[in-house]
């Protein structure tokens, strides 16, 4: 197998486990907000902080990758990601989880457009045929966690 299929398999499946990390929380709902002590309404900010973060980091983890390397980007976003998933079990608040969240959404952030610039690295005649797996990994039903 080519070594460019085995980077668009693997941008594949790093954005499938992206998408499912960012949304098993809502599995957790119940002891979450039983801990912690949090209306639904709360913890429905806390869903929305994972995007908080994500939108407002996303153009400049992208202008980040552009200068320091898309490869080095992903190996961050992988190690933040990481990281802010372990920090979750340790909310002690709603406002340390608000944080965790925000925090995990902007690692997160720099995914789509680091491996957009991995995947523009085929040639033009099969660019967009290494762009649409990654990008339609988000499109999964969330039922998969």
């Amino acid at each position: 197998m080519p070594r460019r299929y085995l980077v668009v398999l693997g941008t594949f499946l790093l954005s499938v486990l992206l998408y499912v990390d960012r949304v098993c929380i809502s599995t957790a709902k119940g002891p979450i907000t039983k801990e912690l002590g949090l209306t639904d309404t709360q913890f429905g900010w806390v869903m929305s902080a994972f995007a908080i973060g994500y939108a407002l980091f996303q153009t400049p983890s992208g202008m980040l990758a552009d200068r320091i390397g898309d490869r080095r980007i992903l190996a961050a976003i992988v190690t933040v990601w990481s990281l802010f998933t372990g920090l979750t079990a340790l909310a002690w608040s709603y406002t340390s989880l608000l944080v965790i969240r925000i925090l995990f959404g902007a690692g997160e952030a720099g995914r789509f457009p680091a491996g957009s610039s991995i995947a523009s690295t085929p040639p033009a005649a099969t660019r967009s045929r290494a762009n649409f797996p990654p990008s339609s990994a988000s499109c999964l039903p969330p039922s998969a966690c």
